[in-house]
């Protein structure tokens, strides 16, 4: 705990000396749209005095361009050094409905470590012009803001040629800069990612509101960023991403039709801590269509290689005092090619109505796992009668979630795990083992409570070492 309140200290300080530093200047100067031509009627295209604007701000010095009350239509707004783009309460900037309208991100480096998918129907690439178009876009920039009581509003643009033969541009895609925040406004009806990163340096989310769309914060490459006081309700995963270094996520409400937060690439130093995850999401899964889905799958899934192959460990992973309810799992950390883990601490977790699949941490064609403590865990399943269920035959998982020979644990290839003051129970009826345990080195049990199974094995020790119960 000591080391996680430094770390956020810092980070907060960093930010608050940085990111924040043209917002605190009382002679800051003011670029009003407006000025420029913009109309905030719901009808004029407003791309040209909007960029305008802010280019005329960067190239004063920087300041503030004010987007006023009324709804401003536009394509493709392009962010500068040094400038604050403040939306005033009721002011709505509005995707245009023309596709031609949205530019492409073009990488100033290569960000090809960040590719996903392996050529499937969601394969996204940082080379891909088509799929990296935004609303609002950054590239290579320092120094700047989003910030306001206004809203932006994607209008869940369709595009046939799109992901899916259905998906828009992004909402905001922010890529090689550094030193930037997004605070106070909400995202709303986004056609693809909410807020899309690659390699960002120096960043603060705070007091943001998303809703529906798909993915609502996704950053693949993040050093020293900070996720607090948002509130998510997607119809994706609400955070998602990977090679993270130094990533906080604190005091967040998240709800979603997929998953809370989505590790897909490798992480050193993240913690979540202080978030409430509940189920299910109050926007539909917009990729299952007419399905209308809306099960919120699981609360934490990080998954280094989930979305193809992604080379590198996870390390000083923290999570704690998390809420999670009504999921269909509470947890799963799996290790994929090119994967190790080292110092994974769970802790002052409490999850409820657990209604699917139990919590896992495994690795099947990855490495694994070394020095993990789960300690003051309290989950609630709702159980399944079903004698079929004992019988599965795990294997590697899919991308999500999946029914387990346990109900409440499942490890695979993990060198030493500590469980601590951990309760777990089903308030229906059970037939499989509570616990699972698959080439783990070491088991160590203190003050563990879990309903004993008359029938069958409570713990299920398969080609493992030593089990220690105090």
């Amino acid at each position: 705990m000591k080391y996680n309140t430094l770390k956020l200290a810092i980070l907060l300080l960093l930010n608050f000396n940085i990111i924040h530093i043209i917002a605190d200047d009382t002679n800051i100067k003011i670029f009003d749209v407006c000025k420029y031509g913009a109309k905030g009627n719901d009808k004029t295209l407003n791309t040209k005095a909007i960029n305008s604007a802010i280019e005329d701000c960067s190239n004063n010095g920087g300041g503030t361009v004010i987007i006023p009350k009324g709804i401003y239509v536009t394509g493709t707004i392009q962010l500068r050094n040094n400038t604050r783009l403040y939306l005033q309460k009721d002011a709505i900037i509005k995707a245009t409905t023309i596709l031609e309208e949205y530019q492409s991100y073009i990488p100033i480096q290569s960000l090809r470590k960040f590719d996903s998918g392996n050529g499937s129907q969601n394969a996204n690439s940082s080379r891909d012009p088509y799929w990296n178009r935004a609303l609002i876009m950054g590239r290579g920039i320092s120094n700047f803001s989003i910030e306001g009581e206004g809203s932006i509003d994607g209008i869940h643009l369709f595009d046939s040629k799109g992901e899916e033969k259905m998906r828009g541009p992004h909402t905001i895609l922010i890529g090689e800069s550094r030193n930037f925040s997004i605070s106070g406004i909400t995202i709303n009806n986004a056609a693809n990612y909410a807020f899309m990163a690659y390699s960002i340096e120096n960043a603060e989310f705070r007091n943001i509101s998303i809703n529906q769309g798909w993915d609502g914060i996704h950053i693949r490459g993040g050093k020293n960023i900070i996720v607090r006081n948002c509130d998510f309700h997607t119809g994706d995963d609400a955070i998602a991403g990977g090679f993270w270094e130094n990533m906080i996520i604190t005091d967040c409400n998240i709800n979603s039709s997929c998953n809370g937060i989505r590790m897909i690439m490798p992480a050193n130093g993240l913690t979540i801590s202080n978030c409430i995850f509940k189920g299910p999401g109050k926007y539909p899964h917009r990729t299952s269509k007419e399905l209308k889905r809306n099960n919120m799958i699981s609360a934490l899934i990080l998954q280094p290689g989930g979305w193809g192959k992604s080379a590198g460990n996870i390390e000083n992973i923290q999570i704690h005092d998390v809420e999670i309810d009504n999921v269909n799992n509470p947890l799963m950390i799996v290790l994929n090619e090119g994967n190790d883990a080292n110092n994974i601490l769970i802790e002052r977790m409490k999850a409820t109505n657990i209604n699917y699949a139990a919590a896992s941490i495994e690795s099947w064609r990855g490495g694994v796992f070394d020095n993990v403590v789960l300690r003051d865990i309290s989950i609630s399943y709702a159980g399944k009668n079903d004698i079929t269920l004992k019988d599965i035959k795990p294997g590697q998982p899919p991308t999500d979630s999946r029914s387990l020979p346990a109900w409440g644990w499942y490890l695979r290839n993990v060198r030493n795990v500590i469980f601590e003051n951990v309760n777990i129970s089903f308030t229906e009826q059970e037939t499989r083992p509570a616990f699972w345990f698959n080439n783990v080195g070491k088991v160590e049990f203190i003050n563990v409570k879990y309903p004993e199974n008359q029938d069958e094995k409570t713990i299920v020790l398969e080609n493992s070492g030593s089990f220690v119960k105090r």
